[in-house]
């Protein structure tokens, strides 16, 4: 039994939640604000989703890319957050699809904001004939979109080869959607990078939505990796030696270099942001980068 000050002291957080929420949404309470999902995703959590994520795996299988050249340019794209309009995705798409020297794409989550956008997404992807490797954001899995988004686009952890001439790439793709790798991804990762870093690989680049930096609390509602997390985590990535860690969640470009691994958040390309961009990797003896901003 409460009494009646432990009653009071959750009707007064019930209060102080309901506001936050108001505060979020901008006073706007569209069918495309999840209040729910931005504290508690309704779709599985973590560790299901890398069941299934595997299961995906086990029946396609991991791609090798040949690709005809030892440089190439990778084109990354995140948070379109598409809803009625994909401009500034269907732009990404044609330059990618347009550029002799890219032969693949990165998207890195938040690829939609509500139910039933994935075909908008795919209908601004479709200038792309190139293969294109996608991991789910915390907007991707809200209202409980986990099925559509293995139906649309498939699994949200594997890996892939790109093999050139002379050498090989590994591209590392997590599900960091709800701010953690869960127990049997993070398992997953260490067992990958373990065994992958036996063979020679010119370079290894983990690519996923949530960034493992922050600077200021614009997404302290939503996902991200606690304290004890981050620590495992990029433990792990320098001990084999992990040459950049990718992502977006923020929405504004920041790079940090932190025991030995580049940490870069890409930029927004949602409509009709001011600072929308992309990023473009050119991958030779060494990794460059540079962001194309959009002005449509």
């Amino acid at each position: 039994m409460f009494d009646k000050s432990e009653k009071f002291e959750r009707l007064e957080k019930s209060v102080q939640i309901f506001i936050l929420c108001v505060l979020l949404s901008g006073c706007n309470l569209t069918p495309n604000l999840d209040i729910v999902g931005m504290f508690y995703g309704q779709s599985p959590r973590n560790d299901q989703r890398f069941d299934e994520s595997m299961k995906i795996n086990e029946e396609n299988g991991y791609k090798t890319l040949d690709i005809v050249s030892d440089n190439y340019v990778v084109y990354v794209a995140t948070d379109m957050h598409v809803d009625s309009t994909w401009r500034n995705t269907l732009a990404w798409a044609q330059a990618a699809e347009a550029d002799a020297d890219c032969p693949f794409a990165l998207v890195l989550g938040d690829v939609i904001n509500a139910q039933g956008n994935y075909p908008h997404f795919l209908e601004g992807m479709n200038p792309l004939t190139k293969p294109w490797f996608c991991t789910a954001g915390n907007h991707d899995i809200y209202f409980g979109q986990w099925k559509e988004y293995m139906q649309y686009i498939g699994s949200s952890t594997y890996y892939f080869v790109a093999q050139t001439p002379s050498c090989r790439d590994l591209y590392i793709c997590l599900d960091t959607s709800d701010g953690t790798l869960g127990t049997k991804q993070l398992r997953w990762l260490g067992t990958l990078l373990e065994e992958k870093s036996k063979e020679d690989f010119r370079h290894i680049i983990v690519f996923t939505h949530t960034h493992m930096f922050k600077r200021d609390v614009s997404q302290g509602h939503t996902s991200n990796f606690s304290i004890e997390e981050t620590y495992e985590i990029t433990d792990l990535l320098s001990r084999y030696k992990v040459d950049w860690y990718i992502s977006g969640h923020d929405h504004s470009r920041e790079i940090t270099d932190f025991k030995g691994v580049k940490y870069i958040i890409v930029d927004t390309m949602q409509d009709p942001e001011t600072n929308a961009a992309y990023m473009c990797v050119s991958v030779g003896e060494t990794l460059q980068y540079r962001f194309e901003d959009m002005n449509i």
